[in-house]
């Protein structure tokens, strides 16, 4: 689900992150060993999971969940996201307030006043620096698609306008405006996201490549600053005592341990050493639930799981057989296999519960090209030969030589991998090689298109289709396929200039027939659920659809009894 969209590789996925409040209104309710507790404990920390090592913190550059987790905690954008009476609600963080033209189309945001980790000042300057520095096309950003919404954003990313013609503008040091392209009903939900995160001048030019690869080389400005970072490990965290709403911050530490394994990680849950985690297999399940000791929360997240494919690797630059390999997929069997019965057959690139005004998209599309394509294939290998003989190759599914790129090396990974290779080799005939690698390393691979196919999760950063279908555009997109389609650009363009949503549902429709089912780009799995197991002393931990956790307002409180 690299995030790039935040994508990360879902079976990693044990990171928290629709949005539920645990032990404040969300979730279950604690029992009435909770109801004794006298307030706040006296030691305040929370032990969670991060999923994998992060390839970065660099605001601009950061690509995957494990990042975006990081950053969230240790800088502030405009505005952050917290439960207001059971609803999600963008609170003002680092903007103390702001102002709309009647158009929609222009924002002024007046800062407060917040200090960096070393004491300086946190400007509209640095805000100003950090969303110019995502547009740049010299910096390269997988992020810098979502700040399309501003004007000319798209035109300087591509090459075609100035950074000083965008529409962003520090009036002053505590006031920054934003201009928009046209109005954009989702801009609100992006100003808490990693794309509007603060960056200093002098830290990035001091530490060039090296910036955000080190806990000393980056300055903080949220919650919390990164105490330790022991790579492949773990990431500690500490309150921020300069940050500008201290007083409401109740936790000292967040300790964020990376554990391959996953009879480790719930030997840690079982035991305390963790205090949250998701968990899918029975067998932990029931053994957990008997204990009282946990809160059980069980919904979407936002995500989808998809195989994808190199569309410059000789056999996958043909449909045919990027749809034969498609077509091979048992969607139900990864669904009760591998998921525990915690997802859904994928029906669509667009997972379950996303809006387009006030109807899921998935109900109103009411297309599944999945099946469109299943009924006019019904044998799949038939349909690889064909496409072996269109690209000059032995027409023997046998004699493919294909290989899987697959994240993580744990017995989990293998898992899934083996899953995979299974199903083609049966379904197709041929002999699926697996290479296993880490994420930072399957991350820069598919970056630099070193793969034939691979597989991967995604979750969207707001409540709109086009969070998902923006990832495969010509410029911005951060799917590495190869594959660029001019129809598919323009019909986004369309959804972006109209508020009409039932026009929107209409181009969003078209673009994800293109995706799906005429060039087969992508091979949506399942749309995965989250059930998490949460110790009933954990309060204020706010578990949202779109984005990462939010730790900001979390405390505990009856640890110890």
């Amino acid at each position: 689900m690299k995030s790039k969209k935040v994508l990360s590789v879902i079976l990693s996925m044990v990171l928290l992150g629709s949005s539920t409040m645990i032990g404040c209104g969300g979730g279950k309710k604690s029992d009435d060993k909770d109801a004794a507790a006298k307030g706040p404990d006296k030691d305040q920390y929370l032990n969670v999971l991060l999923g994998s090592e992060p390839k970065s913190l660099d605001g601009s550059k950061a690509s995957d969940v494990y990042a975006t987790y990081l950053l969230n905690e240790v800088s502030e954008g405009l505005a952050r996201v917290k439960m207001v009476d059971g609803k999600k609600v963008n609170e003002p963080a680092g903007a103390e307030k702001w102002d709309i033209s009647k158009d929609n189309m222009e924002w002024t945001f007046h800062l407060r006043d917040n200090k960096w980790s070393d004491g300086k000042p946190v400007t509209a300057q640095d805000y100003e620096y950090s969303l110019k520095r995502t547009l740049d096309p010299k910096t390269g950003s997988t992020s810098s698609y979502l700040l399309y919404p501003i004007k000319n954003a798209e035109k300087c990313n591509c090459g075609k306008a100035k950074l000083d013609e965008v529409g962003i503008k520090a009036v002053d040091d505590k006031t920054l405006k934003i201009t928009l392209e046209k109005p954009t009903a989702y801009f609100i939900d992006l100003l808490g996201n990693k794309c509007m995160l603060p960056q200093r001048k002098d830290i990035v030019e001091k530490y060039k490549d090296e910036y955000g690869t080190q806990k000393d080389k980056l300055v903080y400005c949220g919650p919390f600053i990164l105490d330790n970072w022991v790579h492949n490990n773990k990431a500690e965290l500490k309150k921020n005592e300069n940050y500008w709403d201290a007083k409401n911050v109740k936790l000292q530490k967040i300790t964020m341990k990376i554990m391959k394994q996953e009879s480790s990680r719930m030997g840690e849950l079982q035991t305390g050493a963790i205090d949250m985690a998701n968990v899918s297999r029975p067998q932990y399940v029931e053994k957990f639930k008997k204990t009282g000791n946990f809160d059980v929360t069980k919904d979407y997240d936002g995500r989808i799981t998809y195989d994808f494919y190199n569309q410059k690797d000789k056999y996958f630059k043909n449909a045919k057989i990027r749809k034969a390999f498609a077509l091979s997929g048992n969607r139900e069997g990864v669904c009760k296999t591998l998921f525990k019965g915690l997802a859904e057959p994928a029906t669509g690139f667009c997972p379950a519960q996303v809006q387009i005004g006030d109807e899921e998209f998935r109900k109103a599309v009411g297309e599944n090209y999945l099946e469109k394509l299943k009924a006019e294939n019904p044998d799949p290998k038939k349909l690889l030969i064909e496409g072996l003989k269109e690209v000059g190759a032995d027409p023997d599914p046998a004699k493919m030589n294909v290989t899987m790129l697959q994240a993580g090396t744990d017995p989990s990974s293998k898992e899934f991998a083996e899953f995979d290779q299974e199903r083609l080799n049966k379904k197709l005939g041929i002999n699926l090689k697996i290479e296993y690698v880490e994420w930072p390393i399957f991350a820069k691979r598919t970056d630099d298109m070193d793969y034939q196919f691979a597989g991967m999760g995604m979750s969207g950063d707001y409540d709109d289709p086009m969070t998902y279908f923006e990832s495969f555009r010509l410029v911005g997109g951060n799917v590495p396929t190869g594959w660029q389609n001019k129809q598919y650009d323009e019909l986004l363009s369309k959804t972006s200039n109209t508020a009409d949503n039932k026009e929107r549902l209409k181009y969003f429709k078209e673009a994800e027939k293109l995706l799906l089912y005429d060039d087969c780009v992508v091979s949506p799995k399942v749309f995965p659920m989250r059930q998490t197991f949460t110790r009933k002393y954990v309060k204020g931990v706010i578990i949202k659809q779109f984005g990462p956790t939010e730790y900001k307002y979390a405390y505990t409180e009856g640890r110890d009894k």
